[in-house]
């Protein structure tokens, strides 16, 4: 693979990805972008992730996207840890690797003898990386869960996104809560791995899509937690005019988000070449709602006249804040995601030129990778297992034996 010397940051990290699906992937994940040996061990069908774009929800594609944003510049090895000629080899990956991660629910943790327990004595420096859905202990912590279940409904981030409680609830896109969850995996990680450059000991660190969800959902938690009562919500909440949605000319959406009116009102009378709201006291900033029916018609009136380009042109620069409803198929050519590299290129034999979402922070004077595809089911067993001194013999045996897999070419 390319990338593999010392020019990056984590040059020399090895993770041992034992996770699925995208949470506790996503956290390895970011630490390959800088460099880490990242190796996914997978069962020969697979990581169920790779299965996730059949479930009838989510589009069809030529390739598979989830599996590619979530294991790109990883190595894939097949072991069947059931197998105690594979779980050996588990062990021997343990024992010069520096991180662990698993998302695994304990009873599977148990039966494939993956548990913190069993895994941390085999080498002290190692950092056990534990992701679940509802925490370390507690009724819930043997349960299965999404991120859809665990972050966005049960945190009331789902509950509380509804216009009113007479409304349809929504489910939580692909990935929504599995992400954030795998940067608070990620940061737990690289603050034991400071830890340990203290200490020079390993450790265990844990994070949960409920306890993230409940960060998410933290300003109405902290509030209810306050003793702050909410408003029955029979219908939705009316929005003044200067926090709401507009039309535009073309048929696309943006938002203003006004909030400090008395700095902001006046530039969007200036911007919008409207003195007369200002003769007419449209708005009156001691009942900010006094007027908000008309303000609103108006609004709707002077935006639906222009372009969603025309609206950027015109209040980029003003000083007011608003906001595009972006859809997704917008991001390939905004220039703002291309020149901050929110969008990067992705090494590919299928595409040309393609791109992918980089790992959302930047370290100054420091350098990512460039990024490579995602590895087919166990495409790098032989070459891991060789370079840890296994000879061909002794793979083809294994290989038999349904202990390990790789494909053929």
């Amino acid at each position: 693979m390319k990338n593999q010397n010392n020019d990056y940051l984590l040059s020399g990290i090895k993770v041992i990805d034992a996770a699925s699906f995208i949470a506790g992937p996503s956290a390895a994940t970011i630490m390959s972008d800088y460099g880490a040996e990242v190796i996914k061990i997978e069962p020969q069908s697979g990581d169920s992730l790779r299965n996730l774009i059949t479930n009838g929800r989510m589009p069809e594609g030529p390739e598979n996207y989830c599996w590619e944003l979530t294991s790109r510049n990883k190595k894939s090895i097949s072991l069947n840890l059931k197998d105690k000629q594979a779980h050996k080899i588990l062990v021997d990956l343990i024992k010069e690797a520096d991180v662990f991660v698993t998302n695994m629910p304990f009873p599977v943790r148990k039966k494939l003898h993956i548990t913190a327990e069993e895994i941390r004595p085999h080498n002290s420096k190692l950092i056990y990386a534990s992701l679940t859905g509802y925490g370390e202990v507690g009724p819930d912590a043997n349960r299965t869960a999404y991120d859809s279940i665990a972050w966005w409904a049960r945190s009331g981030l789902m509950d509380f996104v509804r216009p009113s409680n007479n409304s349809a609830v929504a489910w939580s896109t692909p990935g929504m809560g599995d992400h954030p969850t795998g940067m608070a995996l990620y940061g737990a990680i690289m603050t034991a791995l400071f830890r340990r450059e203290r200490t020079g000991e390993g450790s265990e660190v844990s994070t949960s899509l409920m306890a993230n969800g409940a960060w998410a959902n933290g300003v109405f938690i902290q509030a209810a937690l306050m003793d702050v009562e909410f408003p029955e919500r029979t219908e939705p909440l009316p929005r003044h005019p200067f926090y709401d949605f507009y039309t535009t000319k073309d048929n696309r959406e943006f938002a203003l988000g006004m909030i400090n009116s008395r700095i902001e009102w006046p530039k969007l009378i200036e911007v919008l070449n409207r003195p007369d709201w200002t003769e007419r006291n449209l708005f009156n900033f001691d009942d900010a709602f006094e007027n908000a029916d008309v303000i609103r018609s108006e609004l709707t009136v002077e935006f639906k006249s222009r372009t969603l380009k025309e609206i950027n042109e015109l209040l980029r620069n003003s000083g007011v804040t608003f906001g595009v409803l972006g859809k997704t198929t917008d991001h390939r050519e905004d220039k703002q995601f291309l020149e901050t590299k929110t969008l990067v290129p992705l090494e590919h034999e299928s595409f040309d030129n393609l791109l992918t979402v980089n790992s959302p922070f930047v370290i100054e004077e420091e350098n990512k990778i460039e990024f490579t595809r995602a590895p087919k089911v166990g495409e790098h067993t032989r070459e891991v297992l060789i370079e840890m001194g296994y000879q061909d013999s002794e793979l083809n045996a294994l290989k038999n034996d349904n202990s390990i897999f790789w494909p053929e070419k």
